[in-house]
């Protein structure tokens, strides 16, 4: 699955999902060399330094299981 992440200062990125829970999602942002672990707080996603960000766009890659990702998440 990929996604499109707005930052609180407005940048977007596009994401892959590695792996999504009800609380965690781990994502690979082409800029960064390290994947990145999103955390559900209070009803919305934050980064690990605690940073909101919004989360604008889901766009299914083909083989993906869309019923099982929305089930997992």
């Amino acid at each position: 699955m990929r996604m499109l992440i707005r930052y609180q200062n407005g940048l977007r990125v596009e994401a892959v999902v590695l792996a999504v829970n009800s609380e965690r999602m781990r994502v690979a942002i082409g800029s960064q060399s390290d994947t990145v672990e999103l955390h559900m707080v209070d009803g919305g996603w934050r980064t690990e330094r605690g940073a909101a960000i919004e989360i604008e766009a889901l766009m299914a890659l083909p083989g993906t299981d869309v019923p099982s990702f929305c089930a997992a998440a």
